[in-house]
């Protein structure tokens, strides 16, 4: 009997050493591992499927299988992906824009509405795989995206230009306008401006600082944790509201903030990134630093959490640390990259059946190639 237990043990271990990572950490081997995992779990002909939701598929799915393939210049299977999201999720034959519906289930759509982020994010994939395989075709596209995107996707309200999150987004009751702070994205937006010379562009990256910053010292300019909410409102002339049944937390939507504005700052250097950021870090060092961990979905008033840790929070800790300097960040690193499994060559993040945080956790290390890179 007690041999039995002692193989079982033994056994137990193995297969420990061999699904969680803890020798010193490749990240070129998990940025190629984890996007083989990735398109053998979550892309099946050109569509990206959420397992834990009945296999349906969102357009910000397909945006960011498109963009990471041309991160792994694999042409391959982002000519896969704007196929079938060409010919599955484009608005242009039933509504006449350039626009991706953002739902589908049960092998048809199911919501026509746009949601901006997704369009923003295929729009950039487009401009980048233009360039990395000199092809005309997909700047032209991206070209129609864009005009959509200013066309049915922003609105203009006391003298500045705003981000709709979705078209035919009616107002709330009240006459508020909803607003994502996670869709804003000035580093793209900047490159659109490049390609389209429309200056509309700059201007939506102008208003992303000042939103992120007042939402960040809200209230006459009084110090608050420096968190941002998943979404918010505008009244009608700009001043930031309650908007109610949307999260007011910093959440799934909200942490991508953090990865945007990193974008912007080591791209682009704009110091207005390296602002937010700071305001950011300042809270990430002062809570792993008190309790030794991230947890999530945190308040923005009070900065209390959920009481569980999820890789992507540590993500967004990491971009925010990194970028200002903070001590804390090397081992908030460390714990994000507690979180890869591994399995053969293959790695994933956390849940193996987690589209949205396989969809994201990886750029850490794609990053880490990056900043290496640029050292040398």
């Amino acid at each position: 009997m007690k041999t039995f237990f002692l193989l079982l043990l033994l056994s137990f271990l193995q297969l420990t050493m061999t699904t969680c990572s803890s020798a010193p950490l490749d990240s070129n081997a998990v940025i190629r591992g984890s996007w083989e995992y990735y398109k053998r779990t979550f892309i099946v002909e050109g569509r990206v499927i959420r397992p834990k939701n009945n296999r349906d598929t969102v357009s910000e799915g397909e945006s960011y299988a498109m963009l990471r393939a041309v991160l792994m210049d694999d042409r391959k299977t982002f000519d896969e992906c704007l196929a079938w999201t060409e010919s599955n999720l484009s608005r242009k034959t039933s509504l006449g824009d350039h626009l991706l519906a953002w739902h589908f289930e049960n092998g048809r759509i199911s919501d026509t509405t746009a949601a901006s982020d997704a369009d923003i994010d295929y729009a950039f994939s487009l401009i980048l795989a233009s360039r990395k395989w000199n092809n005309a075709r997909y700047l032209e596209l991206a070209r129609e995206v864009l005009q959509s995107i200013l066309d049915h996707e922003t609105v203009e309200i006391n003298g500045r230009l705003y981000l709709l999150p979705a078209t035919e987004m009616a107002p709330s009751p009240n006459g508020f306008i909803a607003q994502n702070p996670s869709y804003y994205a000035p580093s793209s937006f900047k490159i659109f401006y490049e390609v389209s010379n429309d200056r509309r562009w700059l201007r939506l990256a102008d208003t992303a600082y000042n939103l992120i910053k007042r939402l960040q010292k809200p209230h006459g300019g009084s110090d608050t944790n420096g968190l941002v909410p998943d979404w918010c409102a505008l009244d009608e002339n700009g001043e930031i509201q309650s908007l109610p049944e949307k999260s007011e937390l910093f959440g799934w939507d909200a942490l991508r903030v953090p990865l945007r504005m990193m974008a912007d700052y080591y791209l682009n250097g704009d110091h207005r990134a390296l602002e937010v950021l700071q305001r950011f870090s300042r809270f990430f060092e002062n809570e792993f630093n008190q309790n030794g961990r991230i947890i999530s979905e945190y308040s923005c008033e009070n900065a209390t959490g959920k009481p569980y840790e999820n890789t992507l929070f540590y993500t967004a800790a990491y971009a925010a640390t990194e970028a200002a300097g903070s001590s804390a960040a090397s081992s908030i690193l460390q714990r994000q990259r507690d979180f890869i499994h591994q399995s053969d060559n293959e790695y994933y993040y956390g849940d193996a059946d987690d589209y949205y945080v396989n969809s994201l956790a990886w750029l850490v290390e794609y990053y880490q190639i990056n900043k290496t890179s640029n050292e040398q």
